[in-house]
């Protein structure tokens, strides 16, 4: 695609989002969808960042009992992946591999097995809606007739809601889709934001620019560029680690949680959480126990090459669930904050846009302000 080069006299736009990952991007599509020509600002980099390093399971089941309004909101952003995945192939004319064929999370044990089904009815009643259950090994069997499970696993816990979509293939078709609904996608460093005026003045490697509305969408960055306003923003680098084994024969339609084969028939290992500060080395030691329980589950596995190992840092709010807020008196900038940036897409791109443009967060995400850590916004 087409990147634009920024100008010191670049002028004032009506909405700047800084952060051009998958979060950033998909809010930039749905302002445009609202006839509002964005422009986001992205460093230039050789990777992608967060969007590097995440599977890119579009994720719901068996997750945030205690936080059942951001369950909801997942299941919502779910539903709505269908007709984005369809309009975004259309204007950006890239193709967005993708799978809703639900998903599954392998168990090894039967106090495992109960501990699922008794969380499982537990969320159902929490949100009046669940699709989805736990499996006896012989019906996970039939759903993925072609991978021969080790003798420990003894079933799943399912989920229709769920599916798995290439991040990078996403990422690339919102970036693609952008300059045809008239935003502007530039590649530069951004090195501050502050107020300016009646409105803000972004810093960047190649100028200023300046706007009247702003979104930080950046990521752990958020922390530096929030600082005018929220000196303490409550997120944290969240380190994943990943194991990626040569590619092999199609066999895993339906995606699984912690050992998922891509679109291209490599298969991804990874599913833990760590707090270690900014520390991005792989650990062996760590990254072996996510290997040895994938071989549990997939015995297969061991017989396969292992090509690479790498690591990432997901940003991660101090509560887990997902910041959409204004900052503290600054109500023309919006702050976006969730380590389910792939998951939320959809919903960022359809739900979110009038709240940047001033209106109201849905009723569903209410709860997702700054004001749950005590801050006046």
């Amino acid at each position: 695609m087409n990147k634009k080069t920024p100008s010191k006299a670049a002028g004032e736009r009506d909405v700047i989002i800084v952060g051009g990952g998958i979060a950033g991007a998909a809010l930039a599509y749905g302002l445009a969808g609202k006839g509002c020509k964005a422009t986001v600002l992205d460093a230039p980099t050789r990777t992608n960042m967060a969007s590097r390093t995440n599977v890119g399971l579009i994720w719901c089941q068996s997750k945030f009992l205690h936080l059942p309004e951001y369950a909801r909101w997942g299941f919502m952003s779910s539903r709505l992946f269908p007709e984005l995945v369809r309009e975004l192939e259309e204007i950006s004319g890239l193709h967005v591999p993708v799978n809703f064929t639900g998903g599954l999370i392998p168990v090894l044990d039967g106090e495992d097995f109960q501990k699922r089904a008794d969380y499982i009815v537990k969320l159902r009643e929490a949100l009046g809606e669940y699709r989805g259950t736990v499996i006896e090994r012989a019906e996970l069997e039939k759903k993925l007739p072609k991978i021969a499970f080790g003798p420990e696993v003894c079933g799943a816990a399912w989920c229709e809601d769920d599916g798995v979509i290439d991040p990078l293939a996403l990422l690339r078709a919102y970036r693609a889709a952008l300059p045809r609904l008239g935003a502007e996608y530039v590649q530069t460093l951004v090195l501050d934001v502050a107020p300016h005026r009646d409105g803000y003045r972004v810093s960047t490697r190649d100028g200023d620019y300046f706007c009247r509305r702003l979104v930080l969408a950046a990521g752990l960055a958020n922390r530096r560029f929030a600082r005018f306003a929220a000196p303490d923003l409550p997120v944290y680098p969240d380190k994943g680690q990943v194991l990626l084994v040569e590619r092999l024969p199609m066999v895993m339609p339906i995606p699984v949680l912690g050992v998922t084969q891509t679109f291209g028939g490599t298969v991804i290992i990874g599913f833990k959480h760590e707090r270690v500060g900014h520390d991005a080395v792989v650990a062996p030691a760590s990254v072996a126990t996510e290997g040895r329980w994938a071989m549990r589950v997939w015995p297969e596995l061991a017989k396969k090459r292992l090509i690479r190992a790498w690591s990432g840092l997901r940003v991660m709010p101090e509560d887990k669930m997902a910041i959409y807020s204004r900052l503290p008196g600054h109500p023309q900038v919006s702050l976006i904050n969730t380590h389910s940036a792939v998951t939320m897409a959809a919903a960022h791109s359809r739900l979110l846009p009038d709240f940047i443009l001033g209106g109201d967060l849905p009723e569903t995400a209410r709860g997702m302000t700054l004001k749950r850590f005590g801050f006046a916004c």
